[in-house]
């Protein structure tokens, strides 16, 4: 196993998707690459998460929801480049797509008896069986979408 992880690397195995999807034309917004997007991203997310749980002691709160969507609504563009437009994938960007559904999962597990966390998850789950159709591209953007659309028709109702 271990030899044919190094032949794997020395033959760029590894590289090929990275390489095609960091470097393809669409992957800058004004000459700022995605990449930059990320390495601000993950620690913003880390030091707001971090002060809205007090370090660990407290739940997440439901606000939290609205910022992990946001970047849950990025990656639905990221995605739509990597299967349309450049026809690759780079398994560390997904990586990091999962990472931030998992947090988004987590707050809306730890926020369960709020109305608007059964919504998001009934909208996302809508959202995603309706997305089947349209493959990877449309799940991901579907159930992101229909989560969003969901928490926000809980946030109204209980206003």
């Amino acid at each position: 196993m271990a030899e044919a992880f190094y032949h794997a690397w020395l033959e760029n195995a590894f590289t090929t998707n990275y390489s095609l999807v960091t470097y393809a034309p669409y992957s800058s917004l004004y000459g700022i690459p995605y990449w930059v997007l990320g390495v601000v991203w993950y620690p913003l997310v880390l030091v707001i998460g971090l002060w809205a749980t007090r370090f660990g002691r407290a739940a997440p709160r439901t606000w939290l929801l609205v910022l992990l969507s946001v970047g849950n609504i990025v990656t639905i563009y990221f995605w739509y480049l990597d299967s349309s437009v450049v026809h690759a994938y780079n398994s560390l960007y997904l990586g990091l797509y999962a990472t931030n559904y998992a947090l988004t999962g987590l707050v809306v597990a730890e926020n369960w008896s709020s109305v608007v966390m059964k919504d998001f998850t009934v909208g996302t789950i809508i959202g995603l069986v309706v997305g089947i159709i349209f493959g990877p591209f449309g799940m991901a953007a579907f159930g992101i979408l229909g989560g969003c659309f969901g928490a926000v028709s809980g946030y109204t109702s209980t206003k």
